[in-house]
């Protein structure tokens, strides 16, 4: 199996309906995906309209070893090639134990262990900060033999941008070295931008795709299909299949599988 995380510290960057829109592409082109709503405010799960773990069978409480049941249970079924593994309230409560624990990096990456028969492709929606959960989806997404792995970065067109990948790359350099790992990361995805914006976007764009490495691998644009199949709780590629926001969505799908 296959496994990405989805991350950036900063929050409301399109993290997100990039994973969402990504497994939708992926399990469209024949993977069995699975999305992993490991951010502990449960966009994601929301975003699907899936429900919740019930309370004392949840990833928080298989992670920290406080329910000893087969993961499998976790998983809900969304399409037939897109399933999920949901949140529960207590993700909140997911830091506070693992720094408590043993091996606390490791913790995600044990998991998603027993599912890897079972999917060809694992999407993670890592939370917005740079705590311990980050860590444990950076840990999961290591290289590994014989397998495609490694990091996608949604990021604004905005200045900050610049600084919180910084941020990002040093805390990601700091952990390979703690943890004798290598994660590699796949690319920058400029997200919910606004070409109308004009210079600041513009600049910002030039800015990304002068980077080099990270390399920019999709531009999403805000598009109103995207925001109307969130409201209608589907990927924009069951929404709006034609639509120039699936399309791009699919483009990301290939830069994925060719990586």
């Amino acid at each position: 199996m296959d496994i990405y995380a989805m991350t950036n510290q900063k929050g409301g960057v399109g993290k997100t309906a990039t994973t969402i829109n990504l497994g939708a592409a992926l399990a469209e082109f024949g993977r069995r995906t699975l999305l992993v709503d490991w951010d502990p405010q449960g966009h994601l799960t929301e975003a699907l309209g899936i429900p919740e773990s019930p309370d004392g069978r949840t990833m928080k409480g298989l992670v920290l070893g406080e329910w000893k049941g087969d993961p499998h249970e976790l998983v809900a079924p969304y399409r037939g090639m897109m399933h999920v593994l949901p949140t529960n309230m207590d993700m909140f409560l997911l830091d506070k134990g693992l720094y408590a624990s043993q091996a606390r990096e490791m913790r995600l990456a044990r998991l998603l262990e027993a599912f890897e028969d079972d999917y060809d492709a694992c999407l993670i929606d890592a939370p917005p900060s740079l705590g311990i959960g980050t860590e444990c989806a950076l840990m999961a997404a290591r290289r590994r033999p014989g397998k495609r792995a490694g990091l996608i970065v949604p990021v604004e067109a905005e200045d900050s941008s610049i600084r919180a990948l910084r941020l990002l790359l040093r805390q990601l350099a700091i952990l390979c070295d703690t943890m004798r790992e290598q994660v590699d990361i796949v690319g920058l995805v400029p997200s919910r931008f606004d070409m109308r914006d004009g210079e600041i976007v513009t600049s910002m764009l030039d800015a990304f795709r002068g980077l080099g490495e990270p390399p920019v691998i999709a531009e999403i644009r805000k598009r109103t299909d995207i925001r109307k199949a969130w409201r209608e709780k589907k990927p924009v590629l069951e929404y709006a299949p034609k639509s120039e926001a699936s399309e791009w969505f699919r483009d990301l799908a290939k830069v994925v599988l060719a990586a």
